[in-house]
């Protein structure tokens, strides 16, 4: 795989040949297209696996990446995907192993953007990726979650969320939300 625009543009980085279902490259160039830049956010990249989401918006200037992956075979690879790709022009990136969800509790700050793309058959993974995200006030006030789901896939969010973009693209369903009650233009 790829990273599509940014200082990283072109670059291949390394998947995992199991384990991972990376972002395509044309679902993550129109993601990013429809977020109109990174320059210096503070993202966080959920589910992480290869990195393809979190390594996107490091491209695309991102103050900030933390990248959480659980699975112990799929945090190396990441890890060594962000360490291949240092340099002075990126920001800051953090590497963390951990069970997603459990994480959010741990007090790990705010976010301008959240990228989560849980395997497709994680019980209940949205809604708790949701909730533990509006629980424990990780998104900053103006901030975007990007959700990304099977395209079959039922989709329900609480009243705590607003769903700003969905799109579907083939067998991939990326939703677009920010929390209720804040502005969406």
């Amino acid at each position: 795989m790829r990273i599509t625009s940014g200082w990283l543009r072109n670059q291949r980085f390394n998947v995992p040949k199991q384990e991972v279902r990376p972002t395509k490259e044309r679902v993550r160039e129109a993601i990013f297209s429809s977020l109109g830049g990174c320059e210096g956010l503070k993202v966080l990249d959920l589910f992480a696996g290869a990195g393809s989401l979190g390594l996107e918006a490091w491209s695309r200037g991102a103050e900030s990446v933390d990248f959480v992956e659980q699975n112990p075979m799929v945090w190396k690879n990441l890890q060594a995907n962000i360490e291949a790709f240092q340099n002075d022009q990126l920001g800051r990136t953090k590497c963390i192993k951990a069970d997603a969800i459990r994480w959010l509790g741990q007090g790990v700050g705010r976010f301008d953007l959240i990228l989560a793309d849980p395997p497709y058959d994680l019980p209940d993974a949205m809604e708790q990726t949701l909730d533990g995200i509006v629980g424990h006030s990780v998104l900053t006030e103006d901030g975007v979650v990007v959700y990304e789901l099977r395209s079959s896939d039922k989709v329900m969010v609480s009243s705590d969320w607003k769903i700003i973009r969905e799109k579907i693209y083939g067998e991939t369903r990326v939703l677009m939300l920010k929390r209720n009650g804040e502005d969406t233009e």
